[in-house]
């Protein structure tokens, strides 16, 4: 699911399991009405996956008229959810799709890393109120100290590494960490924490699977605490990839 993650960000974690249960080797699922948009045709005979799909209603008041929000939109509700089909890229023919464009060069963790990666997750830890520094951190190759506001990242490792680093202790802060340290098991705030860093980390083109897969799976050692977090890791994960696209130099992080 993580490493699936970081191209089906438009769906739920509901819809993400069952779009692979079905399909596992899912690599660009969108509805007919996009292929077709995209100058591609689903082939004929190919088995629909199956979703579910909100059922919105225009929410009304006690008196029947249309409620909107503050800016005045409407405001919608959802009742029940239906069945529907969507397809992967290998069930359709056309056009060839045009490669995403990432804004990053695509480098693996023991070597450079783009640098305005680093820039950008160093400046959602500093929206946090705390501050990034490179320096000793024991055995550990990061760590984030809450009571001084403060995120340090091994020195002695190469950039992808440190990369990587900085989104999982960016996670810890955007997890709510601090006050749920106390609260919930560690083996929970670790296996968020990397989680995210695997999603954010595969958009951005770094490959942590050599690290991120063990080191989750040490923590991760019950099915249950990998669905407790779930739904918080894809939040984060997509809060901070939108972040990056919106603050990177050239094209969007993970742009479709």
């Amino acid at each position: 699911m993580i490493t699936r993650r970081a191209w089906l960000r438009r769906y739920s974690i509901n819809n993400t399991m069952l779009i692979l249960l079905q399909r596992p080797d899912a690599t660009d699922v969108r509805p007919i009405k996009e292929w077709n948009k995209a100058g591609r045709r689903v082939r004929k005979g190919e088995r629909g996956i199956r979703i579910l799909a909100p059922c919105r209603y225009r929410a009304r008041d006690d008196d029947g008229n249309p409620v909107t929000d503050d800016d005045g939109a409407p405001l919608y509700r959802v009742r029940t959810f239906k069945v529907v089909s969507v397809f992967d890229v290998s069930q359709t023919d056309g056009d060839p799709l045009p490669e995403p464009e990432t804004g990053l060069v695509p480098a693996e963790l023991r070597g450079a890393a783009p640098e305005h990666l680093w820039s950008g997750i160093a400046d959602q830890i500093s929206e946090q109120g705390y501050t990034v520094e490179r320096g000793d951190c024991g055995s550990a190759y990061g760590f984030t100290d809450f009571p001084d506001r403060c995120v340090r990242v091994r020195d002695a490792v190469d950039d992808a590494q440190a990369a990587k680093t900085l989104i999982h202790e960016l996670a810890h802060i955007l997890c709510g960490h601090e006050e749920r340290i106390t609260t919930v098991p560690r083996t929970v705030l670790e296996v968020e924490a990397e989680s995210v860093a695997c999603i954010v980390a595969a958009v951005a083109g770094l490959d942590s699977l050599p690290y991120s897969v063990p080191y989750v799976a040490g923590w991760a050692d019950d099915v249950d605490t990998a669905r407790q977090s779930a739904e918080r890791v894809a939040a984060v994960a997509d809060a901070i990839i939108t972040r990056l696209q919106a603050s990177a130099p050239t094209a969007p992080v993970g742009a479709p």
